[in-house]
């Protein structure tokens, strides 16, 4: 296993993403609590690479170990102690940690540096993160009204995580199979933002890019 630098920290980044959405998909097939489990474990592992690969300030590590530390402990009580009230907490801590990495990889893939393998895999990544941010806010969505997206079946949020991010990444992608539908004009505003931002995103990735390759390139040439 390699070293962690700048120059493959994405890497890890991205490859704990799949993962994280790969046993979501997996864990579907195994109703229970040992599913819901080990989906609890995975998303913990994911929430420490992630806060491992991203190169910041030691006030925000400390921030995410305790967010960290927080989800640990609230997946506990939400087993011993199954209430709704946990579950929001879970999904606004998740959320939370989700948008917190995506500001500061978005600092490190857009304004810093020259393009390169990793900073593009960056962006592949700072893609999942916004579907992922989409995925949670549709589960708080759907705890607090159950039917809220047609579609979806009423079930704990491990177990819809496959469902909801599938539909969260059809709708960053424009895609609209229509299998899945928001009912509700709360769902609906959500559903139209992501469309919005994915698009608007595609567009500003390339342009940043092509711009700071295009600013690394003037530096060498004063540089030569």
């Amino acid at each position: 296993m390699k070293q962690l630098t700048k120059q493959n920290n994405f890497v890890y980044l991205f490859f704990s993403l799949i993962i994280l959405l790969f046993s979501a998909a997996v864990l579907v097939e195994f109703p229970g609590s040992i599913g819901n489990d080990i989906f609890s474990l995975v998303i913990l592992s994911m929430l420490l690479v992630s806060l491992k690969s991203l190169h910041t300030d030691n006030t925000w590590k400390r921030t995410g170990y305790v967010i960290i530390g927080f989800f640990a402990l609230l997946t506990i009580l939400a087993k011993l102690f199954p209430h709704q009230a946990t579950v929001y907490f879970l999904l606004v801590l998740l959320l939370v940690f989700f948008i917190r990495i995506f500001i500061i990889a978005s600092k490190q893939v857009f304004f810093v540096g020259d393009v390169d393998a990793n900073k593009i895999i960056g962006s592949l990544t700072l893609y999942i993160i916004l579907g992922l941010i989409w995925a949670v806010i549709y589960l708080l969505l759907i705890a607090m009204d159950p039917l809220a997206f047609s579609g979806i079946e009423s079930t704990n949020w491990q177990q819809g995580f496959s469902r909801v991010a599938y539909y969260s990444f059809v709708t960053l992608t424009t895609l609209g199979y229509g299998d899945i539908l928001p009912t509700n004009h709360i769902a609906e505003f959500f559903v139209y933002m992501e469309a919005i931002v994915g698009v608007f995103y595609m567009a500003i990735i390339v342009s940043s890019l092509l711009s700071l390759h295009m600013a690394a390139n003037e530096e060498k040439k004063k540089g030569n």
